[in-house]
């Protein structure tokens, strides 16, 4: 879809609410569902978002709020309904994962980010351009979230502020992803853009051709940083279920792969172009 037919966050609320108005569950997320959209920027376009920034989203709420799990439940429904509206391509709620503990999220967050610096993150040279250019633009929003604070504090009443709670947190959110994506350019590796021709094994950057063992159909997938991942390019996450299955896999080997419904079997038909 064009990003001048995508509605923006705050335009896709207002039809959300419209279409669930008599729905008293849904309702009653409506500010959970207000937090995430200032979160990301009321004015962008729902087609920008990505499976990174969702992620993002859940363990920010996961590490800083109680019942996070409970929280987080309308805005799966919010991202469910702008998929099933065609204003997104691919379904994005399963990315919002908490953290499996608060422990882990203690750890992740304490020293999450020394461990994702301290390994390589590898990236394509087009991935690498786009984080850059994430930054900048990330950069560009302090202004805009500082008048938005500004707004929100001329209103005296501190106890209700929604506003002004959701300004500070989107304040936090866009610091610690300015940080986390300056950490992973600078220990960024990229990849050649040519790999070997007789590449053995299924690695990050490799290009894998999959048939499935009960349909016949063939798939080309390309293995990605989570940061890249694209499915409706082919890109997949070496995070996501078959990006994982198929990591260090050889031509010949079969994978098996859970997928809602049950489990999909692959065969590695072809590894490279």
């Amino acid at each position: 879809m064009e990003s001048s037919s995508c509605p923006s966050f705050n335009e896709a609320l207002g039809q959300f609410v419209a279409a669930k108005k008599n729905s008293k569950k849904t309702m009653d997320g409506h500010q959970e569902i207000g937090r995430f959209i200032a979160w990301f920027g009321r004015d962008r376009r729902v087609n920008e978002l990505t499976p990174a920034q969702v992620a993002d989203y859940a363990q920010h709420v996961g590490a800083t709020r109680s019942d996070s799990t409970h929280k987080l439940t309308p805005v799966k429904g919010f991202l469910g309904f702008i998929k099933d509206e065609g204003w997104i391509e691919t379904g994005l709620a399963s990315h919002l994962r908490v953290p499996r503990s608060k422990r882990a999220s203690s750890r992740t967050g304490s020293s999450g980010s020394s461990l994702r610096a301290s390994s390589a993150t590898q990236l394509s040279k087009e991935g690498f351009e786009k984080l850059q250019v994430e930054v900048t633009s990330l950069k560009g929003e302090r202004g805009k979230v500082l008048e938005d604070i500004k707004r929100a504090m001329a209103d005296k009443d501190f106890r209700e502020n929604a506003p002004l709670d959701a300004a500070k947190e989107r304040q936090g959110i866009i610091e610690s992803r300015i940080r986390e994506l300056e950490q992973s350019l600078a220990s960024a590796e990229i990849l050649s853009s040519n790999p070997p021709r007789n590449q053995q094994k299924v690695v990050v950057g490799t290009k894998v051709t999959l048939k499935n063992l009960e349909s016949g159909k063939k798939i080309l997938y390309t293995l990605v940083d989570m940061r890249e991942a694209d499915v409706s390019s082919g890109k997949i996450s070496t995070q996501s279920p078959v990006g994982q299955a198929l990591l260090e896999k050889c031509v010949g080997d079969q994978v098996e792969v859970s997928v809602p419904k049950g489990t999909v079997n692959y065969l590695v038909e072809k590894i490279g172009v």
